[in-house]
């Protein structure tokens, strides 16, 4: 029902930026670019030159942080707790 029209000669060399030379079309080669990414690392391998004292940081660290995140739990349901109850 709903075809897409098949471009002309012409008109697929123009959106491809192609322009015949001798007749014939000029090549297109992909030319690939060197990527800047550097390669995956695992998560143990990312603080091996970490000394003592940044490995005990980053644990305390951790630990604080899975402590925030439980006690935001209790103290949503104490705060709803105390702003729901009635008031006499």
């Amino acid at each position: 029902m709903f075809r897409r029209k098949q471009p002309s000669p012409v008109e697929e060399n123009q959106e491809n930026g192609q322009e015949k030379q001798n007749g014939e079309p000029k090549s297109t080669t992909v030319e690939s670019t060197p990527s800047n990414d550097p390669p995956p690392v695992s998560f143990f391998r990312l603080f091996r030159f970490a000394t003592k004292s940044e490995t005990l940081s980053n644990s305390v660290g951790v630990v604080c942080a899975i402590a925030a995140g439980a006690a935001q739990v209790r103290i949503r349901s104490v705060l709803v707790y105390f702003l729901t109850r009635n008031v006499s």
